[in-house]
């Protein structure tokens, strides 16, 4: 297993972060928060088919899309 990242994550509703957080672990993202809107998350991935730093990138910003869709009103950005 390869870890990529750390990405750092930041939430405009901190009480939204725990389902965000959530959200990413169950698709293989594991996350640390760092302060009360902002957390950092990394991508697992299968050592025999690593991933550019853009797909890594673009894995986040997918996960991210689609928990923000079912969260209306709750942004949730990548800062790193």
């Amino acid at each position: 297993m390869i870890v990529c990242g750390p990405m750092l994550i930041e939430i405009s509703d901190p009480s939204a972060m725990d389902s965000l957080r959530a959200h990413l672990q169950r698709n293989g993202c594991p996350s640390e928060r760092r302060s009360t809107d902002t957390f950092e998350v990394v991508v697992l991935w299968a050592s025999d088919a690593p991933l550019t730093d853009a797909q890594v990138r673009m894995t986040v910003v997918g996960h991210l899309r689609t928990w923000c869709a079912g969260n209306a009103g709750v942004k949730a950005n990548l800062l790193s």
